[in-house]
């Protein structure tokens, strides 16, 4: 497994999740100094829609930006690549497609399904 590959991989996945972050505080930032109270109740609904959706995603990349930290760890530790639930190597093309995994494809399916 070419760890120095999953390295980059991670930073530049980090790198992206920083940017999109600060380019949403940026917008929150524009969003309050432009703001106009909502006329109707749709408009009152749409704007919590959006605000709910914007929050779920922030959520979704802090916890994925905390995992990249984990996995960053785990390389220079010389702990990358090793599944936490059985100890195994996890799949590169699993590592290809998320490198901040921490199980292996039948650790994770077995966690979705409640096993």
């Amino acid at each position: 497994m070419n760890k120095e590959k999953y390295f980059k991989l991670l930073v530049q996945e980090k790198q992206r999740i920083l940017r999109n972050l600060f380019m949403e505080k940026r917008v929150d930032e524009k969003t309050e100094s432009a703001w106009v109270e909502p006329k109707d109740l749709e408009e009152w609904a749409d704007l919590k829609i959006q605000d709910d959706m914007r929050y779920k995603l922030c959520e979704r990349e802090l916890s994925i930006l905390k995992s990249i930290d984990v996995a960053l760890k785990k390389i220079k530790e010389g702990k990358y690549g090793i599944c936490e639930k059985c100890g195994k190597e996890i799949e590169e093309e699993r590592l290809d497609l998320i490198p901040w995994t921490r199980y292996c494809s039948i650790c994770s399916r077995n966690a979705v399904r409640g096993k």
